[in-house]
């Protein structure tokens, strides 16, 4: 007899609300009050220091950021700290031919160990981007260390806070402190960033050699949310934090970021209104936990080089699970013995060799129904991705539950009718045989993802040998759907038929359990997964926020013409400036939409040449200077300092003065532009639909532009 639809059905409820628990569960703790005892941190006391860093946008070349500044400074010397701002002219090459420049004012705070093994660096960045005020990124991990350096006590170590200056601009700031370093002493540092609004704290990134590290980590985190899949895979990224720079310098570390809520990074949308106060929470109690914990280790024994790698992985955001990344390929030969004494055991059976074949060719199609499915679903979100923060539709959450749902639903699709024909221990092995050369390939190219693959997988087997489906349902449960859910958040909707083949692929090891429980009306499940994902699909294009705008003036001091310039096609209020047929054009590089503009006579540089030397004096505190030369510039040299050739400069928050030494061919005709914050006054504000676009410093920007003939 084949079992009932309702046993069906509570099979498939159990299994949801397992899934939704494990991911309930994921969640940040609660904010801590104000009336807390002063040894614990206290997400609604950081609260404050968060409303007074991002009252507005605050990138390098503005009053605001003076102040903010200012107000860090004054807040570190009264906790006591040995305080001092470090002004720094950094660099580096972007690209073929482009130098970027910075004068960064990093914030140097420290207090002395008693009998220091080395030194604990905090570091966040006090800028933000020009298009939002920066309450997460990254005003939320300053105020996070600020309220952690309040309830420290004087330790072992040497404690040292850097709040960094320019990250947004190519983290000048951590490249101009890593330059003026002199010390030998061993560093550890512990970097906290954002990528979003909120969500669980995530330790993404460490130093190499990180086995002694990540074990520290995994004792003194109150709520471990990392995994070394997450470190492999951002690896292969191109992205790149503060950490990045110490990690070249040499210095061990670790990273942590909230990565939800995407459509609040780097826009409007990042105001301490808008920030997880839960997330606030879980940043500040990890840096005065892991501070408590290093101030008080020997530094210079957990960062020494050539310690090994970790495998590690987090359960329910509660236990860290460490072991050396040695052992994966025995652990995976291991897996091979016992799928190979399944194979043997069940091959001999009868319609052994059938199933197992079906199962491999089954697992293979739902595999590329879940790719499909991915795909297709894509392409009717591509609408909603359009003039959104990040490319991401605002109903993120609902779209990625609907792919969820449609893509398990397809998968199971073929397994409805396989499992009510063939034997299903034979039919899971050869399914599984996918999960096994997962499992290989990552030991031998990502060994840092095996976790996930191996530790299912044996479960699944035990499973098989035993007679016991539910066994493979325990790891899967506590592994896969935090695994899917945060690759979810880090990818948003940018590559759906990877997440539909992820989802396939998990549903794999479940095979043996849902065949105990498969009802004759097989196609019932599936049709309620596809209308689960239909009807979420539905709700996430109902969900609205604000469209994205850019807009720049630009002005040729030399001829005397003016020009309205937007990135992307107008929208209605663009459209009052730009006009209805604006024309191609480029700006920086990229493509645009330009139409005159009335010439405002704005204050423009003044450029005086002597010899090599070019000085530009500066009529206002601006943004960025930007030199461009049809040849390459060499022997260029700022404050004495050389840089390398360029045929563009790129100097943010320049001072009043500048003077550039270079070398050119005769006859090279050098642009001189001048970035100043503001659109020109009087520019009728954007309605409340729309917020800049985060085309940092082309956006709400004045643009001066001079020409000398060298």
């Amino acid at each position: 007899m084949r079992p009932c639809l309702p046993r069906a059905l509570v099979l498939w409820l159990l299994l949801s609300l397992g899934t939704a628990g494990v991911l309930w569960l994921q969640a940040p703790p609660a904010p801590v009050p104000a009336s807390a005892p002063a040894d614990r941190f206290s997400a609604e006391r950081a609260m404050a220091q968060v409303r007074e860093l991002a009252r507005a946008p605050h990138p390098p070349g503005t009053t605001e950021h003076d102040r903010v500044r200012d107000h860090l400074v004054a807040a570190f010397h009264h906790l006591g700290f040995a305080t001092r701002v470090q002004p720094r002219l950094a660099h580096q090459v972007h690209g073929r031919g482009q130098l970027v420049l910075g004068s960064m004012e990093n914030i140097l705070a420290e207090r002395p160990g008693s009998a220091p093994t080395g030194t604990l660096l905090l570091t966040a960045h006090y800028d933000s981007h020009g298009t939002g005020p920066g309450a997460a990124d990254d005003a939320a991990a300053v105020a996070a260390l600020l309220e952690a350096a309040r309830a420290l006590a004087p330790g072992r170590n040497t404690l040292r806070i850097l709040i960094t200056d320019g990250e947004e601009v190519g983290l000048l700031g951590a490249r101009g402190y890593v330059d003026a370093l002199e010390e030998k002493a061993p560093t550890l540092v512990l970097n906290f960033e954002a990528r979003g609004g909120g969500g669980p704290v995530f330790m993404f990134e460490t130093s190499d050699g990180n086995l002694p590290l990540v074990r520290a980590f995994a004792a003194a985190a109150p709520s471990p949310h990392a995994s070394s899949l997450m470190y492999a895979l951002y690896k292969l990224l191109p992205n790149d934090t503060d950490l990045s720079v110490f990690k070249k310098a040499g210095m061990a570390g670790l990273n942590f970021a909230f990565v939800d809520r995407w459509s609040h990074y780097h826009t409007a949308l990042d105001t301490p209104e808008n920030l997880d106060q839960r997330s606030l929470q879980q940043s500040g109690a990890t840096a005065l936990a892991l501070s408590r914990h290093f101030l008080a280790a020997d530094l210079a024994a957990l960062t020494r080089p050539g310690q090994g790698e970790a495998i590690y992985f987090d359960l329910l955001g509660r236990l860290l699970l460490v072991y050396p990344a040695a052992l994966a390929w025995p652990l995976t030969l291991l897996a091979l013995v016992v799928f190979a004494a399944l194979l043997k055991k069940l091959w001999p059976e009868p319609g052994g060799r059938k199933s197992l074949l079906a199962g491999l060719g089954l697992a293979a199609g739902s595999l590329a129904a879940g790719a499909l499915v991915g795909w297709l679903l894509g392409l009717l979100a591509a609408p909603f991705r359009q003039g959104v923060p990040n490319h991401d539709p605002y109903g993120l959450p609902w779209f990625e539950a609907a792919l969820l749902f449609v893509a398990l639903a397809a998968a199971l699709l073929p397994w409805a009718w396989a499992l009510r024909r063939f034997p299903g221990r034979s039919l899971a092995l050869g399914a599984l045989a996918w999960w096994l050369l997962a499992l290989v390939v990552a030991t031998a190219y990502l060994p840092g993802a095996t976790y996930l693959l191996l530790w299912p997988l044996l479960f699944a087997l035990a499973g098989l040998w035993r007679e016991r489906p539910w066994l493979a349902a325990v790891p899967l449960l506590l592994l896969f759907p935090p695994l899917w859910h945060n690759l979810a958040l880090l990818l948003g909707f940018s590559l759906p038929p990877f997440l539909g083949l992820l989802a396939a692929f998990g549903l794999l090891p479940l095979l043996p359990l849902l065949q105990r429980a498969a009802p004759t009306r097989g196609w019932l499940p599936p049709l309620l997964l596809a209308g689960a994902g239909l009807v979420c699909f539905a709700v996430g294009t109902r969900q609205t926020g604000p469209r994205l705008s850019t807009l720049a003036y630009t002005e040729d001091a030399d001829t005397g013409t003016a020009q309205w310039v937007s990135f992307q096609k107008p929208d209605a209020w663009s459209r009052t400036l730009l006009g209805e047929a604006p024309v191609p054009a480029r700006l920086a590089g990229r493509a645009a939409f330009a139409a005159p503009a009335p010439a405002l006579h704005l204050p423009a540089p003044v450029l005086t040449r002597s010899g090599a030397e070019l000085t530009l004096t500066l009529p206002a505190r601006a943004l960025a200077l930007v030199v461009t030369s049809a040849n390459p510039m060499t022997g260029l040299r700022v404050d004495g300092r050389s840089l390398p050739a360029a045929t563009r400069l790129h100097w943010f928050a320049p001072p009043a003065t500048c003077t550039l030494a270079l070398e050119a061919p005769p006859g090279t005709r050098l642009t001189v532009e001048l970035i100043l914050p503001g659109l020109p006054p009087g520019t009728a504000p954007r309605p409340a639909g729309l917020m800049p676009a985060p085309v940092d410093p082309y956006t709400d920007v004045r643009i001066v532009r001079r020409t000398l003939t060298w």
